[in-house]
């Protein structure tokens, strides 16, 4: 019998014998017992009976509980009529939408965001970057960079949850006209469950055309201001990553929070002897690297196939990478692979491959994809063994359940603009950096 049944099953006893016995647990000690009880646990005990369904979700008490995957945020693209670039048509957001995963009939999340403040004309909010049911978007006039998370300098960032409705408003940092045209990637570093729930950081890293970091600004809540870090990346920035002359962030990869830190994965390959390959790096609110871990190895290395991904699922963080075989040459017998590894010992940096999946099996017998071409990865389930991806060509979100094996459509998306689908996890407690409610 599986965990839901056995599950189920239990909870069942419980409530017969509390039946047989006159007798009943009081909500509000269920309540205390059911908080201390993990996502994944309480995501099946919804399915034991209406009434504990009603308990969980009832907003008296859901911000005590621990929360998990509630689906993913989707845009809908249109066409840029304004501006064309090398003859090709621009895709950008026009309209949101929530793809709800979670089993629950009603949708979770509006989202259209209509409690954030309203927009001049010819201005766009696009989502950044999610943690912890905070979202990231920055408003700006016209199309962003070329690929997802990849922005010019905006009017402002926005910060919000959707779950109460609460936002704060970042400006732009100060720039100089060395660094105006460059394009960024701006992460969140947030954390409700670690030591400054009220609090949240922007780390801003400016690119070259090389993707390679520029210029670096953090933002602090608390304090309320940029910080200008370029001077100290300069002496030290590419040392600390492991590479030589530069180190790219690689694009949608993904970020995690650990030990209160955001975790990248930077290119490393051909920059440093000793580091033939990607590096993951802990940097913390003030931009600083305090840790560099060394990635698994590939015993093929191809640009073009290449993709990596960096989540965090189960409380450990999460690797996907994608493999040549031995030889190098691709076929139906030896086709690319997607391996799956779980950082073990965190201190120790020891990876653990956790799952080996070939390519035919991910997307309909195809020997091989490339990476944010045919496929992009989106999200692991933060509770749960799913990876979900994007496949481009039918324009799907799926989803590959690395316990049965399958793959399963979880929904058809339209053009995807510069906004691949984000994960949205809620947060029902309030979070004092955010400071203004519609």
């Amino acid at each position: 019998m599986d965990g839901h049944g056995s599950t189920k099953l239990r909870a069942a006893a419980v409530e017969a014998s509390a039946s047989a016995s006159g007798s009943r647990v009081p909500d509000d000690a269920l309540v205390e017992m059911l908080e201390l009880l993990p996502a994944k646990s309480l995501h099946r005990f919804k399915c034991v009976s209406k009434a504990w369904c009603a308990l969980l979700t009832d907003p008296l008490h859901r911000h005590r509980f621990a929360q998990t995957l509630a689906g993913f945020l989707c845009s809908d693209a249109g066409f840029c009529k304004c501006c064309r670039r090398a003859d090709r048509r621009i895709s950008i957001t026009r309209r949101r939408r929530f793809v709800n995963v979670s089993r629950m009939a009603a949708p979770l999340v509006d989202a259209t965001f209509p409690f954030l403040p309203p927009r001049l004309q010819g201005f766009r909010d696009v989502i950044l970057d999610a943690r912890d049911g905070l979202i990231l978007l920055a408003r700006f006039r016209g199309h962003g960079g070329d690929s997802p998370g990849l922005h010019p300098p905006p009017a402002c960032y926005l910060v919000c949850n959707p779950a109460t409705a609460r936002w704060a408003s970042v400006p732009p940092p100060p720039s100089s006209s060395s660094y105006q045209q460059m394009l960024s990637r701006t992460y969140l570093l947030f954390d409700a469950a670690g030591d400054s729930p009220h609090a949240f950081h922007l780390l801003r890293f400016r690119l070259d055309d090389l993707d390679a970091v520029r210029a670096v600004h953090t933002y602090s809540s608390a304090a309320g201001v940029w910080t200008d870090r370029a001077a100290a990346w300069r002496d030290g920035g590419w040392s600390d990553w492991g590479g030589v002359a530069m180190a790219p962030i690689q694009p949608c990869t993904g970020a995690a929070v650990a030990n209160g830190f955001l975790h990248l994965a930077v290119d490393t390959d051909g920059t440093c002897a000793s580091a033939p390959n990607n590096n993951l790096v802990a940097v913390d609110e003030e931009g600083n690297t305090r840790r560099t871990i060394p990635l698994p190895r590939r015993e093929v290395a191809e640009k073009d196939w290449h993709s990596v991904f960096v989540a965090k699922s189960q409380g450990r963080l999460h690797y996907l990478m994608c493999v040549r075989p031995p030889h190098g040459w691709l076929s139906e017998e030896h086709p690319l692979k997607l391996l799956v590894w779980v950082l073990e010992d965190y201190d120790a940096g020891e990876w653990v491959l956790k799952h080996t999946v070939g390519f035919p099996e991910l997307f309909d017998g195809r020997v091989a994809c490339q990476f944010r071409v045919d496929y992009s990865v989106v999200a692991v389930h933060p509770d749960g063994n799913w990876v979900f991806f994007v496949r481009h060509w039918d324009r799907k979100l799926v989803a590959y359940d690395m316990d049965r094996r399958e793959v399963i459509v979880v929904a058809d998306l339209g053009e995807l603009g510069d906004e691949l689908p984000t994960p949205y996890v809620p947060l029902y407690t309030e979070c004092a950096a955010l400071t203004n409610k519609q």
